[in-house]
């Protein structure tokens, strides 16, 4: 197969043709403020699926979000951990125009119901894993041993079995694009057994600050771990409250994680 060319990949999505995957991790590993809840060295991957009807939008209406952004703040990106924190490109601007980005984001997500998937793991859990059975050290580029590799398999696991459920025919399948970190921008991996749901069976690795969507995920993933966190936390003050109330919607996007609900007490 030659090389890919992402742009050709992106004017599919843009006509409509494919599934739109993208992928994101977080975690907080180190952080000494983790809830007991919370292994500190969990691995999160988080996956937003788009469906073909809705790409067009997401492609057309993404690039103008971000030159909006980049009129108000300066930024080229969403990045939504320097968002929240106020730092990098975000130093300086003020917290009501920060929140008012994650309320943007927050109505995109409510309005088109892009499904969430998540998969964490920790040491610990994979371990329980492995000790239940026969259990395989690599599974194509994944090296099943380590925490990180494992929770990216089973979230692709559970996209293509979504897909393959939800899908209109047999024939749709999904461009997947997983933020760079992983694999280095540009990479593209095939794996011929889950062709049937990803096409070309290809595993995209790219900058977000070239495939716009995949800030879809990063804010899905940011999402994920601030919510969890400040659940976790004792107690919280005015910007954290704040915070939540304004993510919450964002609950039912989901598919696949215990939702709770919570009293934000004055």
């Amino acid at each position: 197969m030659k090389k890919p060319r992402y742009q050709d990949f992106l004017d599919e999505l843009a006509s409509g043709l494919k599934y739109g995957v993208f992928i994101d991790d977080t975690g907080s590993p180190g952080l000494k403020s983790t809830s007991p809840n919370l292994h500190p060295q969990r691995k999160s991957w988080v996956g937003v699926v788009v469906p073909p009807s809705q790409m067009p939008d997401v492609i057309e209406q993404l690039p103008d979000a971000v030159k909006e952004l980049h009129s108000m703040t300066g930024a080229d990106e969403f990045h939504f951990a320097d968002i929240y924190a106020g730092t990098r490109k975000f130093k300086g601007v003020n917290l009501q125009m920060r929140l008012a980005i994650f309320e943007f984001m927050v109505e995109i997500f409510r309005t088109y119901r892009f499904p969430i998937f998540v998969q964490t793991l920790d040491p610990n859990s994979l371990k329980d894993i492995r000790d239940r059975g026969p259990f395989p050290d690599t599974a194509s580029l994944f090296n099943l041993k380590k925490p990180e590799d494992t929770a990216l398999f089973f979230l692709l696991l559970r996209i293509k079995w979504h897909i393959e459920k939800h899908r209109t025919c047999r024939f749709e399948t999904a461009r997947v694009f997983i933020d760079e970190g992983y694999m280095r921008q540009g990479t593209a991996i095939s794996v011929p057994a889950w062709k049937t749901a990803f096409a070309d069976g290809l595993l995209c690795f790219a900058r977000s600050s070239l495939i716009y969507p995949i800030q879809l995920a990063d804010f899905a993933a940011f999402v994920l771990n601030r919510t969890q966190l400040l659940v976790g936390k004792e107690k919280l003050n005015s910007l954290d409250k704040r915070l939540l109330e304004i993510l919450s919607p964002l609950a039912w996007n989901y598919q696949n994680i215990e939702k709770r609900a919570i009293q934000l007490k004055n």
